[in-house]
């Protein structure tokens, strides 16, 4: 079976990809670190049966030039952000998606925006590499025997303790997450593991498949009104889309925090600043934003009370090594005529 990997693939998976093929070819954005041109893909795609691809862009041309191709299979969660899924299914050819990839990644990167912004850790470490602010200060109760057997900063009220410190605990508190699909199940087995009480919001899931964390299911509202801290975590799809309105957000507790890593498309985000620079509500921390990269001058870099990273949730090395082994494995089941776990459009197989 002739075979093109665009993909990062992890070669401890070679043995497996040999009981599919021993045909193949390494290309593209998993070789050089550069998607490769819709043009040069047309080409080499030609004669191919099976394609593992990851962030080339296989469009309807790139599909229609392709005359041999069996199976398409895209080492993403999203398959629909780098393949024409449509295009595809006319022609009868299965497209596999990597499910689940990055689930464990985008949650404790969830949980440490968390822990970042209510802690002042991203605050204080810019503070004090970057500025004079915390060092070159002295403090009224620094000297003497004190300072001797103390390894206090300094109790001072305008020292780092008593301005940067008193943030919450997330032991005992309330989390509040919206949406409970497979990222959403791993940011609230974190959240449980810390001694967190559980609200969940996700209309497709009942309360008996939350159980097992202890959790309980509500409506939206209540997630915004009682929650300490709210994750986002749900898909991109019609219902979701503004989900988190200004009317939402007005909800939240000036004490909670607010953190998404999901899309950017379900917060209204100038909402969320004018919370944030009105100190309607404690902190956030943000992942994702409506246009990337965030443009110079952005309003939201001008807040002390947001930590920011730039849509690296789900980019642990781990990844490719989990996206390997579950695309192989569902390419395994689809030549046994056995029903593959993460397809994006079945109805081929019919």
């Amino acid at each position: 079976m002739k075979t093109l990997i665009t993909a990062r693939f992890d070669k401890n998976y070679t043995d497996m990809l040999e009981t599919i093929t021993t045909d193949y070819e390494f290309a593209g954005y998993g070789v050089t670190g550069i998607k490769m041109p819709v043009p040069e893909m047309k080409e080499k795609i030609k004669d191919v049966e099976l394609l593992i691809s990851e962030f080339e862009d296989i469009t309807k041309e790139v599909i229609d030039a392709a005359e041999k191709l069996k199976i398409i299979v895209c080492c993403r969660n999203e398959a629909f952000a780098s393949i024409d899924i449509e295009a595809a299914t006319a022609k009868g050819i299965p497209v596999l998606r990597a499910g689940g990839r990055n689930a464990i990644a985008v949650a404790e990167h969830t949980i440490a925006l968390l822990m970042c912004v209510s802690k002042n850790m991203s605050l204080t470490d810019h503070l004090l590499k970057y500025t004079d602010q915390l060092t070159n200060v002295q403090y009224h109760d620094n000297g003497g025997k004190r300072a001797e057997t103390m390894s206090e900063w300094s109790m001072d009220p305008d020292a780092p303790f008593a301005l940067y410190g008193g943030g919450p605990e997330m032991y005992g508190k309330t989390f509040g997450q919206i949406g409970f699909g497979m990222i959403g199940r791993e940011v609230a087995k974190r959240a449980h593991a810390l001694g967190m009480n559980l609200i969940i919001y996700d209309p497709y899931v009942s309360q008996e498949q939350m159980d097992y964390l202890d959790a309980k299911k509500v409506d939206l509202d209540t997630v915004m009104k009682e929650a300490d801290f709210i994750s986002v975590n749900c898909n991109v799809v019609p219902e979701t889309v503004g989900l988190i309105s200004r009317e939402k957000i007005a909800l939240m507790k000036p004490t909670a925090y607010f953190v998404n890593t999901a899309r950017a498309k379900v917060l209204d985000y100038d909402a969320l600043y004018d919370a944030l620079k009105e100190k309607k509500i404690a902190g956030a921390g943000l992942d994702v934003y409506p246009v990337e990269p965030i443009p110079a001058g952005d309003k939201i870099l001008s807040l002390r009370n947001v930590v920011l990273t730039p849509h690296l949730a789900g980019s642990a090395r781990d990844i490719v090594g989990h996206q390997t082994e579950i695309v192989l494995t569902d390419v395994k089941k689809i030549l046994a005529h056995e029903q593959p776990k993460f397809i994006c459009n079945p109805e081929v197989l019919k």
